[in-house]
């Protein structure tokens, strides 16, 4: 029997929980020594840490902006942000709603040319607030996105391709469901600078930027500034920047992590000049069939808003507990691990657990041969080549590298540089008949042949 489970935020294998009153004078040190292992073990290339609580800011960071040049990562370090984006689109779009010049009803195609029409067969329009709550019924990613290269998928993809795809578009589902899309937000992004007759990044930066003080947050970052841009890798391998055209608004945001900080902080600062936005982003405005609520790009875990993102070479999270007064973001260069454990964790301490990597066991060649083998899981469409090699056994997902396992006990092994964990699932005779991933909030058992 083939089994899949969901569980967010709790990617491995060994939590910690500590106890005592959840007040941080500082950043606690075993957070920082898990940043520090994963980091030296290769699971990210750098990382850097911002927390905030009741007026202070505390930061940490550890690593390489640039593995090659052995150049450090340090707070002037700039990271794209990915999805995080999503909630300064949204927050410019509460700034208007607040100001009195839009209203969330506003149907969205009247901010476009008379040629688009975004209404179902019963004439119901996308509003607004569909795209700003991923209620709209849009796919994840227009149908005309043909990119030259995977690796910069968003580059070419200009107004004009967006246009052209919307007029032919036929919406369905509207408002009925939540469905993640990055051409809705990218698209309330790209209304809301066509409507004032500029680029988002010009909008943004005037609205929003400009008002909080953001002097490090960029949608395109000037040329005096390449210098802090630290290069995303997958693995070990350094990938192209992400660059945005019509889609901006989706994912295009870059930043330090002292700007992303102050951005969290500024939704629980009583100054914010833009209180009224702030608070409207953060309203619940949906709440979906899981009982999920979401506020405008923002998604909840009890009290906790938060947004993570992620791009081709970078990760990244910000959360904020307003009964706590307290926000966290984290960035890493990384395209492939997650840092959202260690994020939940400060934001939530009392409630929520993070991974630590356990210690490496000694096991013999001999019991390591048991676990080599041909495991498959058809409706994952996963198969996993494992075997050993001088005393060490290896994993090879088909279609991806192979990578080293190290045993920790009980017939679980787990990945240095992968935030991963494989239990090997054994029969009343304790051989070998299944391994269960876990990996990125997921458990998936592949069947041994």
């Amino acid at each position: 029997m083939i089994r899949i489970k969901t569980m967010r935020h709790l990617p491995a294998l060994v939590l910690l929980v500590l106890t005592g009153q959840w007040c941080f004078a500082q950043i606690p040190e075993p957070v920082n020594t898990e940043i520090k292992t994963r980091v030296d073990n290769g699971v990210y290339p750098s990382v850097v840490l911002g927390l905030w609580e009741n007026g202070k800011a505390m930061y940490f960071t550890y690593g390489f902006k640039n593995t090659e040049r052995r150049e450090k990562a340090d707070k002037n370090t700039l990271y794209e942000t990915g999805s995080v984006t999503k909630t300064y689109t949204t927050l410019l779009l509460a700034k208007y709603v607040s100001e009195g010049k839009l209203s969330l009803d506003f149907p969205a195609d009247t901010l476009l040319p008379d040629t688009i029409k975004l209404r179902d067969k019963k004439g119901t329009p996308i509003t607004l607030k569909h795209l700003a709550t991923h209620t709209s019924g849009m796919p994840r990613l227009p149908g005309n996105m043909n990119p030259p290269a995977a690796e910069n998928p968003y580059k070419t993809y200009d107004r004009k391709a967006l246009f052209s795809f919307l007029k032919h578009y036929e919406p369905t589902y509207i408002g009925t469901r939540f469905f993640y899309s990055n051409l809705g937000m990218g698209l309330l992004g790209e209304l809301l600078a066509y409507h004032e007759k500029t680029a988002y990044g010009t909008l943004l930066k005037k609205n929003v930027l400009a008002p909080l003080n953001l002097e490090h947050t960029y949608v395109h970052i000037p040329v005096e500034q390449e210098m802090y841009r630290a290069t995303g890798y997958r693995n070990t391998t350094a990938v192209s920047p992400w660059d945005f055209k019509a889609l901006a608004g989706a994912g295009a945001v870059k930043a330090n992590i002292g700007d992303l900080l102050h951005y969290g902080v500024s939704y629980l600062a009583p100054e914010n000049p833009l209180k009224k936005a702030a608070a409207l982003s953060l309203k619940t405005h949906y709440t979906d069939r899981f009982s999920k609520k979401h506020g405008l790009a923002w998604n909840y875990e009890g009290s906790i808003a938060f947004h993570d993102g992620a791009t081709g070479g970078f990760r990244s999270f910000l959360a904020i507990n307003p009964e706590k007064k307290r926000v966290v973001a984290i960035m890493t260069n990384s395209g492939i691990n997650p840092v959202d454990d260690l994020a939940m964790y400060l934001a939530s301490p009392e409630s929520r657990q993070f991974f630590i990597t356990p210690a490496v066991k000694e096991i013999s060649t001999e019991k390591l041969r048991a676990y080599t083998g041909h495991f498959e899981n058809n409706g994952a469409g996963l198969d996993m080549e494992i075997a050993t090699r001088n005393n060490q056994l290896y994993a090879r997902i088909k279609g991806q590298s192979e990578f080293p396992l190290y045993y920790t006990g009980k017939h679980q092994f787990f990945y240095k540089n992968i935030l991963a964990v494989l239990q090997f699932e054994t029969d009343e005779y304790d051989t070998v008949v299944g391994v269960l991933l876990r990996q990125n909030g997921q458990e998936i058992l592949l069947i041994k042949d």
